[in-house]
């Protein structure tokens, strides 16, 4: 009977398994839009924190290759604040500059950080794997009744 019980989990969780990794499989990202608010939103912080400038200063720096009054840039920036909307200027600055923007951030020495996490992780998986191997096999056939641990 106890064998059933756990067929069954197992099986139950064997059919959740497959099904979420067919979800994650099948389900497809949207298209990245030229104008998509939260990949810009996404540069412009990366700009942020790789550079230590403000967005306020990238939309300045954005603007110099494009005739923009100072007034526009600071009306640009407050409908920025309000609704993310992004000018099209900032938009031309990111795109132009899109790749470089992604390798000082992924250099910008997050990898220690990276591998203390990954490191984490396996030894947190190595010890729930050990904690029942030794659970399975020590701890558990002797708080069976003595009929039971004959078996095993």
């Amino acid at each position: 009977m106890f064998d059933h019980v756990i067929n069954i989990i197992g099986a139950a969780g064997m059919v959740f398994l497959i099904w979420s990794l067919v979800r994650a499989f099948s389900h497809t990202p949207p298209k990245n839009a030229e104008d998509d608010p939260f990949i810009l939103d996404d540069y412009l912080g990366k700009i942020t924190r790789v550079t230590g400038h403000s967005v306020y200063d990238t939309f300045y720096k954005s603007a110099e290759g494009w005739q923009v009054s100072r007034d526009r840039i600071e009306k640009d920036f407050r409908i920025y604040l309000a609704s993310q909307n992004v000018p099209y200027y900032v938009k031309d600055f990111i795109r132009k500059n899109q790749k470089q923007i992604d390798e000082l951030y992924t250099g910008k020495g997050n990898n220690f950080q990276r591998s203390r996490l990954l490191l984490f992780y396996l030894f947190l998986t190595l010890f729930f794997w050990g904690g029942a191997v030794i659970l399975s096999l020590y701890v558990i056939p002797n708080l069976l009744p003595f009929d039971v641990r004959s078996i095993y």
